[in-house]
């Protein structure tokens, strides 16, 4: 009786084990380079003068080591006191941008959890949504973030890609 009782207990240990170590979910995902044209032209200024281009994993693990320094930045057209707080929280959709010969990934971040079903693969994009929804773009040469905004309006949509 002793015996079962110390598998029982043994098994459960290891499931409940297996269960704590089970992979987070990772939060972010690298759009294809097809993307580009369903960037919101508000945010881009001439989307038709933006090329595209797809990072490497180098360039993603980049991004992500420096991820917390948008909490440090300033939100273009919002005061100084409001603020990116746990970037890394946030879902995100990377898409490879190029302008004038210059790189940049296209950060998209929003809150909604859990997030649509189809984020993985859709451009997800909200105006009006405050500090729940932001976009910004790295440069993966230097290393840094830029153009931190929030779009303000009334419309929402999903694009297609």
């Amino acid at each position: 009786m002793h015996i079962s009782r110390f598998v029982v207990v043994g098994l459960s240990a290891l499931i409940l084990g297996v269960a704590a170590q089970a992979p987070h979910e990772q939060r972010y995902v690298v759009l294809p380079s097809q993307s580009v044209p369903t960037i919101p032209a508000c945010y881009m200024c001439d989307v038709d003068s933006y090329g595209s281009w797809d990072p490497s994993r180098a360039d993603i693990d980049g991004l992500e080591a420096g991820l917390s320094t948008v909490s440090g930045m300033k939100i273009k057209g919002w005061p100084s006191n409001v603020r990116i707080e746990h970037p890394g929280r946030y879902f995100r959709q990377y898409i490879g941008v190029s302008h004038r010969e210059q790189r940049r990934i296209y950060i998209n971040a929003f809150c909604v959890d859990p997030p649509p079903s189809d984020w993985r693969i859709h451009l997800y994009t909200v105006t009006d949504g405050a500090t729940c929804f932001w976009q910004a773009l790295y440069d993966p040469v230097t290393k840094t973030f830029s153009d931190l905004t929030i779009k303000i309006g009334r419309a929402s949509c999903r694009e297609r890609v």
